[in-house]
């Protein structure tokens, strides 16, 4: 397995993590054995592009290709947007909320 691959499975990995789902469930969401889900985090067997797709879109995520092109932007966008915590642009003040 090279290099990407085993980066893919690590973010998928890491998503799943996240969510606090077991390897069991997301088999059951995916429809693949725990055992296997188990081999591709470890990078014991290679990742199918459908397998890929179907456990992304499990976890809520959607892969997209993006050209060579735009891609330090995307990255940018992405790191600003873990960092960036979403507030209202306008809040009632205590006093606004009486009235």
């Amino acid at each position: 397995m090279n290099y990407s691959v085993q980066a893919l499975a690590a973010k998928l990995k890491a998503a799943r993590e996240k969510k606090g789902l077991s390897q069991r469930a997301l088999g059951a969401k995916v429809g693949i054995a725990q055992s296997h889900i188990s081999k591709l985090e470890q990078g014991l067997i290679d990742l199918q592009l459908s397998t890929f797709i179907d456990i992304a879109r499990a976890l809520e995520l959607e892969p997209v290709l993006v050209s060579r092109e735009h891609l330090t932007t995307v990255e940018a966008v992405q790191k600003l947007s873990k960092g960036t915590k979403q507030t209202p642009a306008y809040q009632l003040d205590e006093e606004d909320e009486e009235n």
